[in-house]
């Protein structure tokens, strides 16, 4: 994501009626951090421009709720230099494991009501009769929640007309919300929140590979890298693997050498050698040369081979 690429985007989506907000989670840098965007915006803009998004599940620890930011009102347009600052920020959390910076939102409808829409969109049917809390607003989240709608347009996000974040992948994404009756939860929907963490460990693991032999830098995931993740991780457990450790281990086969890995006979004998027998699969896998990896993958489609 480009500073530049942030500021044009808004520029083309903002209007004269809406609200610039920007969605800070002080999860992420504590707030009394020197590197607290929100310090930063506090001394910019006041307290008066700063909205707590209620956290349901953390009543005693206010200052732990995330917090819009008003950067610009109807009849105005967002300062430049303070977009610029929030962009910076969100290129820093391309290190971290949490989003300081969580979107920008567009709206007709002023601070209070989207923080208590956010506030509300967090709170999902739960197994018992209390709904529970998933901080949806956190990108990694919100891209996997889209994703499981099959029109995403009629997903939950309106009064919020435009909702820009940065994707797993480091590149920006968008959803805009329409006034028209939504669509329900999808069923996938919880289940895939209740695997955040393990694809979150899934997507560390994969941001810190190198990018080849001789090249010892990691590369850049794709674009939705923790869509693609989560995929995997429903296809170990559709096969057999049930522990933390081998499902992580063929996720991460699959993600950097090809999506279709198990398709192949003798992986999947592997794999089904692993399920049966109960053994840990990374020592199965690594038995394993360059060699043999290569001649794997020249039998799968290449269309869906990873550049």
């Amino acid at each position: 994501m480009s500073t530049e690429a942030l500021l044009e985007l808004i520029a083309d989506y903002h209007a004269s009626e809406l609200y610039c907000h920007v969605l800070i989670d002080p999860l992420a840098i504590p707030e009394n951090s020197d590197q607290s965007l929100l310090l930063q915006l506090n001394n910019a803009l006041g307290e008066g421009a700063m909205t707590r998004v209620v956290r349901a599940d953390l009543p005693h620890a206010p200052q732990l709720h995330p917090v819009l930011a008003c950067l610009s009102s109807p009849g105005a347009k967002p300062s430049p230099p303070l977009l610029k600052m929030t962009a910076h920020a969100a290129q820093s959390d391309n290190q971290r494991r949490k989003r300081h910076v969580c979107g920008w939102l567009l709206s007709e409808a002023p601070a209070p009501i989207i923080a208590a829409h956010l506030a509300a969109l967090c709170r999902l049917p739960g197994s018992a009769s209390e709904p529970r809390f998933y901080p949806l607003y956190e990108p990694v989240r919100l891209e996997l929640l889209a994703t499981t709608f099959e029109h995403v347009e009629r997903g939950p996000w309106w009064p919020i007309k435009h909702w820009l974040f940065v994707s797993s992948g480091a590149q920006l994404a968008g959803l805009s919300g329409e006034a028209h009756p939504r669509s329900g939860l999808p069923r996938s929907a919880l289940r895939v929140q209740d695997d955040v963490k393990l694809i979150e460990t899934l997507l560390a693991a994969w941001r810190a590979l190198p990018s080849g032999p001789a090249d010892p830098t990691p590369s850049p995931l794709p674009a939705f890298a923790a869509v693609k993740a989560s995929n995997h991780i429903d296809d170990a457990r559709r096969l057999g693997l049930s522990a933390v450790d081998d499902i992580l281990v063929f996720a991460l086969y699959h993600l950097c050498l090809h999506p279709s890995l198990h398709t192949a006979p003798t992986v999947r004998q592997i794999i089904d050698a692993a399920v049966q027998q109960q053994l840990p699969l990374a020592p199965l896998l690594g038995l394993h040369s360059d060699a043999y990896w290569r001649q794997v993958i020249a039998t799968l489609p290449r269309s869906e081979v990873r550049p």
